[in-house]
């Protein structure tokens, strides 16, 4: 009777308390993302329910006040956010192989000229030494406040507009004060000087980048696309009518929790 006690308290404790936490359903934020739907997304996660936001203030107070478990961002963003608040840290390990992102911009299919202009200048930026300034600058070794970035007046020129989300320090980022700030402003402003075009900055949401972009209420908007990557929809990173610029930046996509939780689950 002994020995069958003994063996039904290994199996409840094995099959039943040590279980519940892989039992459970968790929610990831992650910001919406370019042509993928919830369901999409949540087969590349690493196993919880995916839940979009529009900007990544909104997903970071959705963490802070535990409607979601943690959230999925770039790794830059994450030291940057974790860095500059102690509530939060990044998750030490995840459980699906890490994703990533080439940073680059999007035109629309016909302005192929504009495209190539952008093209050229991300080439000279890069074999100059620019981009790599750039990169140890705004991304390696970020000041505490985030540094604002001028954009060139050149007289007679064009202008584009670029649609900007503007809230996801170090990257794409406007000041309170409405001041443009931030590595991908850093870029826009280097390729601005180099095809001779002033830059309008327009304030969008993630998931308008695309309309507003094919329905010319931008000419220009900040991009990912992603490596040779199964896990992800053929058409994630190429909604119709949008072509793509080359790649400037590559991220990484990683886990970030509520520092009292812990970094695992």
């Amino acid at each position: 009777m002994k020995k069958i006690f003994l063996l039904l308290l290994i199996i409840f404790t094995v099959s039943g308390c040590g279980s519940s936490n892989d039992d459970k359903k968790l929610k990831i934020g992650t910001l919406t993302q370019l042509n993928s739907t919830p369901e999409q997304a949540t087969n590349i996660s690493d196993g919880g329910e995916i839940n979009f936001y529009e900007n990544f203030n909104s997903m970071q107070m959705a963490l802070s006040s535990k409607q979601i478990d943690k959230i999925q961002t770039y790794q830059s963003v994450a030291k940057y956010l974790t860095e500059n608040n102690p509530d939060f840290v990044i998750e030490e390990s995840q459980r699906t192989a890490a994703l990533v992102d080439n940073f680059c911009c999007a035109v629309r299919a016909e302005d192929v000229d504009l495209r190539q202009s952008f093209d050229e200048a991300i080439t000279s930026m890069k074999a100059d030494g620019t981009l790599d300034a750039l990169i140890e600058k705004f991304i390696r070794h970020p000041t505490l406040t985030p540094q604002s970035v001028a954009l060139p007046k050149i007289n007679g020129a064009d202008t584009l507009r670029v649609g900007i989300t503007g809230d996801l320090p170090p990257l794409d980022l406007v000041l309170p004060d409405g001041t443009p700030a931030g590595f991908n402003t850093a870029v826009l402003a280097e390729i601005s000087t180099r095809i001779n075009e002033n830059i309008e900055l327009v304030q969008i949401e993630s998931a308008a980048r695309a309309a507003a972009l094919t329905s010319g209420q931008v000419d220009v908007v900040f991009w990912v696309v992603v490596p040779d990557d199964n896990k992800r929809p053929k058409d994630f990173d190429t909604p119709e009518g949008v072509a793509v610029t080359d790649s400037y930046y590559q991220d990484t996509i990683i886990n970030v929790n509520l520092s009292n939780i812990g970094a695992g689950f």
